[in-house]
């Protein structure tokens, strides 16, 4: 009973000290006015999360070939073929991040945390608001951080999806506050579209 008790107030603080938004709000907003950009891909690569306490995973930040843009939004996609999916959690939770390069822990963005609904209908947008003055950029990464509401589901909490680009690219996994690059999927990046001015 003890254990309970702490485990639903360990819950009940993620919520409260996190900013927590539903991405369904955010799937009405319209973005057509603005430009887009995606990385050139071969194909889509489904990642599954099979831990208990959430993931960080991290990839080159592929831009346009402009001098300065604005990014305002970053929309995740969600493509490849669902073969099972797993209802132990209903609901996730999922942080995007943008670093300045692989040692530079401080995101760029604004650290907020977006509900994300497990039978999700292929993408999810965040809005953010980052300039970036493309000529000084060297290894900036785009990533995301989970977490699960219940840590104990026995089967893969999440999926993911990756994409193998055209371009050179470099995937890492967060382990221990370092980022970890995985030689075994070269040129893979996680799968998304920016919109920006």
């Amino acid at each position: 009973m003890r254990f309970l008790i702490l485990f639903l107030l360990s819950i009940f603080t993620f919520a409260q000290t996190n900013d927590t938004i539903n991405l369904n709000e955010f799937q009405l907003m319209d973005y057509s006015k603005y430009k887009q950009f995606r990385p050139k891909y071969e194909k889509v690569i489904r990642l599954t999360d099979h831990t208990t306490y959430g993931i960080k995973v991290f990839s080159t930040l592929h831009l346009p070939d402009e001098d300065e843009i604005e990014i305002v939004a970053i929309e995740i996609l969600f493509e490849s073929k669902i073969k099972k999916k797993n209802y132990c959690n209903e609901y996730y939770y999922f942080k995007p991040i943008i670093l300045e390069n692989k040692n530079f822990n401080m995101s760029l963005i604004d650290d907020k945390w977006f509900e994300v609904n497990k039978d999700y209908a292929g993408k999810y947008i965040f809005p953010v608001h980052l300039k970036i003055n493309l000529k000084q950029v060297q290894n900036f990464l785009i990533g995301y951080e989970t977490h699960y509401e219940n840590p104990f589901c026995p089967e893969g909490n999440g999926y993911f999806d990756l994409i193998e680009t055209k371009s050179t690219s470099t995937l890492f996994y967060g382990v221990n506050e370092q980022l970890l690059e995985q030689n075994s999927l070269k040129n893979h990046a996680i799968n998304y579209r920016l919109y920006y001015r």
